[in-house]
């Protein structure tokens, strides 16, 4: 009877090895996002083989960064096809939700600058986990696990350098007050990259009571108004229409300038800093290969081809292409990120502020 036991017991644990890694493979998206074993990278690579592409929707310019990041990513992985699809944050969020309200699971990844909030938001985000991010501060990832930052965005002023004199450059944001920008600056209305981000950046920094003093004292500066976007705010400063702009992109002053166009970037510091996001879907079709990809996108080697490409990367130890563009490049020391929470939770009041009293 012992021998037979034995013998039962010998193959019920060569059933359960047998079976251990198939069951890793054929795991639900949580245990396959969250996976901290030894084997980690064994089993992805394993699952990633069967389930053979990715779906990714994103808001990144597909010629300038995703087509690099997919070829990269197919090389070293080349059982896996990426695929994707391209629109704004909120398009994004959009075409995922419709999707999930039709039962149709068809993405793995989502990124952008406020989609992945949204979604999550609708609760149809999955937390993950990358060792990548060990290397990564806290303002750049998140803390419950839902998205972590595939690149980020300085927001500065920028003026034309045939207009504006180099002693009259302003320093801080006090010297915007001075009298001679009075109606010589110029900003968007985007809630997303225009004045109501200004606004939300000044209250956050200074506080409520000295944030709101500072901005009736800058109202009185009569800043012109457009709909237009960042890109296009500062190519009027660049035609001449304004001598100054404020929350424009610093690396679209610095591509433009490199062209020969007669445009500075300022950075009046702390410098207004937001993120673009990725994180892995609820439903995610392909999770052991998604989990590659997140890895690939978080690794130096991947921040280095958004470096490449000229995106400003996420991770600390990867300079931008143009070294003064991030933080302890020389130009600047101090940013403040504006978390996609709160940007979530406050841009709303921003706006609202915004149109009240600098509207009207």
């Amino acid at each position: 009877m012992m021998k037979r036991r034995k013998l039962f017991g010998s193959i019920g644990c060569l059933l359960a090895a047998l079976a251990g890694p198939a069951r890793l493979v054929a795991a639900t998206v949580e245990e396959v996002a969250l996976l901290k074993s030894p084997n980690r990278e064994k089993i992805l690579v394993e699952g990633a083989k069967k389930e053979g592409k990715i779906s990714f929707y994103t808001g990144l310019i597909v010629d300038q960064v995703v087509r690099p990041l997919k070829e990269a990513f197919e090389k070293d992985y080349p059982f896996i096809q990426l695929e994707f699809f391209r629109g704004n944050s909120e398009r994004v969020a959009q075409k995922m939700l419709l999707e999930y309200q039709a039962k149709r699971y068809d993405v793995d990844l989502i990124s952008g600058s406020g989609s992945t909030t949204m979604i999550q938001q609708a609760g149809f985000m999955q937390r993950f986990h990358s060792p990548q991010l060990a290397e990564y501060p806290p303002e750049l990832k998140d803390a419950k696990g839902f998205w972590a930052s595939s690149n980020v965005y300085f927001m500065t002023a920028a003026y034309n350098t045939r207009n504006v004199k180099a002693a009259d450059v302003p320093k801080s944001y006090e010297d915007l007050l001075h009298p001679r920008w009075k109606g010589q600056i110029m900003w968007s209305t985007s809630r997303g990259s225009g004045g109501p981000q200004f606004i939300g950046h000044i209250l956050l920094t200074m506080g409520q009571d000295a944030g709101k003093a500072y901005l009736q004292k800058l109202k009185q500066q009569n800043i012109a108004k457009t709909t237009a976007s960042a890109r296009q705010v500062l190519d009027l400063v660049i035609a001449g229409e304004y001598p100054m702009a404020l929350q424009i992109f610093n690396h679209h002053a610095y591509i433009s300038k490199a062209a020969g166009a007669p445009v500075e970037w300022l950075p009046l510091e702390p410098v207004t800093a937001t993120i673009s996001t990725i994180g892995l879907a609820k439903n995610s079709p392909h999770p052991h290969a998604a989990m590659l990809f997140l890895d690939f996108l978080l690794s130096r080697k991947g921040q280095r081809i958004m470096q490449a490409a000229n995106y400003l990367p996420s991770h600390p130890d990867v300079a931008a292409r143009q070294a003064d563009l991030k933080p302890g490049g020389g130009r600047f020391k101090r940013a403040s990120y504006i978390s996609p929470e709160t940007m979530h939770e406050k841009a709303n009041d921003w706006t609202d502020y915004f149109q009240k009293e600098f509207l009207k």
